[in-house]
C-alpha cells in the first residue's frame, strides 16, 4: 500500500518512508490554504476575470494500492469490454 495525500479530489503519492508527523505536519500545512476561484467578466476590456477566495481545501491522507499504467490502462479495457458484451447480450435479449 502507498500513503497518498488528497488535495481537493485530485490524489498525490507521498515519498516513501516520510514519517507521520511529517505527514501531519504537511496536512496541516495545507489545510491553512485558502482556495482562488473566478468569475468571467464578459466584455470588461483588460480585466477578463474577477479573482477571490474561496474556502479552505480539502484534504485527506490514504493508501492505495497502485498499479503500472499500462496495467491500469489493460484493466480498464477489460472492464469496458465486458461491459459492453454485457449491454450487447441484454440488448439482443431485449429485442427477441
Amino acid at each position: 500500500m502507498t500513503k497518498i495525500i488528497i488535495i481537493d479530489s485530485n490524489r498525490y503519492v507521498l515519498p516513501e518512508g516520510m514519517p507521520a508527523k511529517d505527514i501531519q505536519a504537511l496536512a496541516g500545512f495545507l489545510i491553512t490554504l485558502t482556495k482562488v476561484n473566478y468569475e468571467y467578466c464578459f466584455g470588461q476590456g483588460d480585466r477578463e476575470y474577477a479573482y477571490y477566495e474561496d474556502g479552505g481545501a480539502n484534504i485527506s491522507v490514504s493508501t492505495l494500492s497502485l498499479v503500472a499504467k499500462e496495467e491500469a490502462k489493460r484493466l480498464s479495457d477489460d472492464g469496458r469490454t465486458a461491459y459492453q458484451l454485457k449491454q450487447a447480450s441484454k440488448e439482443k435479449a431485449e429485442t427477441q
